[in-house]
């Protein structure tokens, strides 16, 4: 089991950069809410009025986003040992909340309006200036939300960045009923109002499942799952990804994959191999901010089996030398029987040195191999093949088809190590010794 050591100075950074975008919304929502409030009310406009309103629904979402990043920027502690960074989710859900509250206040005063209740008529010049200012300001503070969001991951701005781009088109239609009440025309307003609260509504459902999926550990995008599975499988030593399962938190993920390693691996080098498989992963997917890697032993429904032979033939017998053995088998192999050999000539068998290194190079280039079998085998042959993750299992002094078998059912055994050294380069190629 392995997980990554995080960048806690660039975290910080980031999450710094969050606030700072949270903080500055903020302040400037409120201005927004306090100059539409009085205005509106001062002139007798209930659409700048319920805009206002809107914005003070706003100040609560974007301060919630400033809280939950603000958090989640503490150092896991014994209480918190996995940190506060599901704060920035469930500030997000506050967003969506306020969303629904203020498309829901909207909905009710718009409603009214059509149906019955007389709408006073206005003829103020600086309602229309203040829903102009503000779709002018919300256009400011999305385009900055948007793109600190985007950066950063973050859920909980990107859902007040869609929330101030409601707000530019809320401030609009005020303009365009103001616009309508100031000429004389009632329940403008009221219309665009009831059109735009649809949207207001979808919204905040939209931001409310994607938080609430978060904070309930939903599967992520199956692309993103495909993505790390893919990477993880590249690693060297890695034989197939048993699991993966990925969970959000704010604005990191966090993982727990299951990797197949051969069974011949000591501890430390599936050590190494877990290692590599979270460095790889981070490096193509940062914000993955932790990574647990489960070890598991490799066992394919078929093996791809390697082993030298005299001859091109299932009656022939595994060759006394792996380097300079005439021929190859490469047979798939299953737990219970040959499905298929077939044979492929040995290059390297007449070099004068490392024959066995050569026919390994070689094969290997051409063909995926899972086990290898050999009577006798080099150090240079052996480590090689151990280097490249493929298994070594003593071999019989017997035909191929009884080694297969054998094979099969589980009664041959790993090979602890080369059987000799590798001879000395310029050995004359017909030695009795293997020269690898």
């Amino acid at each position: 089991m392995a997980e990554p050591e995080h960048d806690s100075r660039a975290l910080a950074g980031e999450l710094r950069a969050g606030q700072r975008v949270a903080a500055g919304a903020t302040v400037l929502t409120v201005v927004l809410a306090a100059g539409k409030g009085l205005i509106g009310h001062a002139r007798g406009s209930p659409a700048l009025t319920a805009d206002a309103v809107h914005s003070v629904a706003d100040t609560v979402a974007i301060l919630a986003s400033w809280i939950g990043l603000k958090l989640a920027e503490r150092p896991p502690t014994k209480r918190f040992p996995f940190g506060l960074y599901r704060a920035e989710t469930l500030a997000a859900l506050v967003v969506a909340v306020s969303i629904l509250a203020a498309g829901g206040h909207l909905l009710v005063d718009s409603l009214a309006m059509l149906v019955g209740r007389e709408q006073p008529l206005h003829h103020s010049l600086d309602v229309l200036a203040a829903a102009l200012i503000s779709a002018a300001v919300s256009l400011g503070i999305y385009l900055v939300e948007r793109r600190a969001g985007a950066r950063l991951g973050s859920e909980s701005l990107l859902a007040n960045a869609d929330e101030s781009r409601v707000d530019i088109l809320t401030s609009l239609a005020v303009f365009v009923g103001a616009g309508a009440s100031y000429a004389g025309v009632r329940h403008v307003e009221a219309t665009v109002t009831l059109a735009l609260t649809a949207m207001i509504l979808w919204l905040g459902l939209q931001h409310g499942r994607t938080a609430l999926m978060s904070l309930l550990d939903a599967s992520p995008d199956p692309s993103l799952e495909k993505q790390v599975a893919g990477i993880a499988a590249q690693v060297p030593g890695v034989r197939g990804i048993a699991q993966l399962r990925l969970r959000q938190a704010g604005l990191f993920w966090f993982g727990i994959i299951g990797i197949q390693i051969n069974r011949s691996l000591d501890i430390a080098r599936g050590h190494e191999v877990t290692h590599a498989v979270v460095d790889a992963v981070r490096r193509a997917v940062p914000r993955i901010e932790s990574l647990t890697v489960h070890v598991e032993p490799f066992a394919p429904a078929a093996y791809k089996v390697l082993a030298p032979v005299n001859d091109a033939a299932l009656e022939s017998r595994i060759s006394e030398h792996f380097g300079r053995a005439p021929a190859f088998a490469l047979a798939t192999v299953t737990d219970q029987r040959v499905v298929s050999v077939e044979f492929v000539d040995n290059p390297a068998r007449r070099l004068p040195a490392r024959a066995g290194l050569q026919a390994v190079k070689t094969l290997l280039q051409r063909h995926t191999v899972d086990a290898a079998l050999a009577r006798r085998m080099g150090e240079i042959a052996y480590h090689t093949l151990r280097d490249l993750y493929v298994d070594i299992y003593q071999a019989p002094d017997a035909p191929l088809t009884q080694a297969l078998e054998d094979f099969a059912g589980g009664r041959l055994a790993l090979l602890a190590g080369p059987t000799h050294s590798s001879e000395a380069e310029g050995a004359a190629p017909d030695s009795a010794a293997e020269s690898v």
